[in-house]
């Protein structure tokens, strides 16, 4: 007994409504057809459809085991178009959206390089950092900064990082440089309003206890640019990850400041719909992430 068939042959009678419908798409005959489900039945030991003379139902155990099929179903068809597809350059689009600081901090570079190596996968990027229902807005993957909250997500961390404190000299030269976290509420800060951590600046004390400052100032914003461009003119602090920092940092426009009150280390990660039957395409551009994220954090 070939239980797979079994199934495929009770799935197709659900789906049809009829044996006789079932035997003409499955190329075979109404009765045979009929003798599948009933040994199926058999050897389930339950009834799972009632048959009348008009139509056919489920029955509550029939319809918690087509559930199953159903699931089984789409598993061997994702299995079979997987190594089909295993044997051909990865194509198809990719719906993606991740905050605006990662593009210009050197992600969007690492895409362009990812096309150029793939031209036949089409990306669509949305550049937002708000917390979007990814099965509802139908999106394929999310890059995300920071603690993770959706549990019915999947999630690979593709690198680590820091939220830092930053200033450009010529501010630091005018208003002084903050001795503690406190001493922010004192200064002009820059807000990036696309982040979760715009409600509170988090920050870790040197005897490990936890803080958090609502920074305010007279510039909110949600471009990244924006805000990048006001610190290194000297108009403000800003707070952000290490990452969107480091070039400024290495050439010297910008500063760390509260270096002994560095928030706690978090992670850049990749968050996907709960999903066995990931598309490789999408399980590709993961890993190729991870791998440039993590050398670059190496150079």
């Amino acid at each position: 007994m070939n239980i797979l068939m079994l199934m495929e042959t009770f799935s197709v009678v659900v789906e049809t409504g009829s044996f006789t419908a079932a035997a003409e798409k499955l190329g075979l005959s109404k009765s045979f057809v009929s003798k599948q489900v009933s040994l199926l039945e058999q050897d389930l030991g339950a009834r799972l459809l009632y048959r009348t003379t008009r139509k056919l139902s489920l029955s509550e155990e029939g319809s918690q085991f087509y559930n199953h099929c159903q699931l089984i179903m789409q598993e061997a068809e994702s299995a079979r178009a997987e190594l089909l597809d295993s044997h051909s350059s990865p194509k198809g689009k990719i719906r993606m959206t991740l905050p605006q600081s990662l593009i210009i901090s050197g992600l969007g570079v690492i895409l362009i390089q990812f096309q150029q190596r793939y031209p036949d996968i089409e990306l669509e990027v949305i550049a937002s950092g708000r917390v979007e229902d990814l099965v509802k807005s139908g999106i394929d993957l999310a890059i995300r900064v920071g603690q993770l909250e959706d549990s019915s997500l999947m999630s690979k961390r593709l690198a680590d990082c820091r939220f830092q404190v930053m200033a450009a000299p010529q501010y630091l030269e005018r208003f002084g440089e903050p001795v503690q976290p406190a001493d922010l509420l004192n200064h002009n800060c820059l807000i990036y309003g696309d982040s979760k951590v715009n409600k509170g600046w988090p920050f870790r004390s040197p005897n490990g206890d936890l803080m958090t400052v609502k920074a305010k100032g007279n510039l909110i914003s949600n471009d990244g640019h924006l805000i990048i461009d006001s610190m290194l003119n000297g108009l403000g602090i800003g707070f952000g990850p290490s990452f969107l920092f480091a070039r400024y940092i290495a050439e010297g426009k910008l500063k760390p400041l509260l270096e002994d009150y560095s928030s706690p280390p978090t992670a850049i990660s990749a968050l996907y719909p709960m999903n066995r039957n990931l598309p490789r395409r999408v399980r590709i551009l993961i890993d190729y992430l991870a791998d440039h994220l993590r050398s670059s954090d190496k150079e």
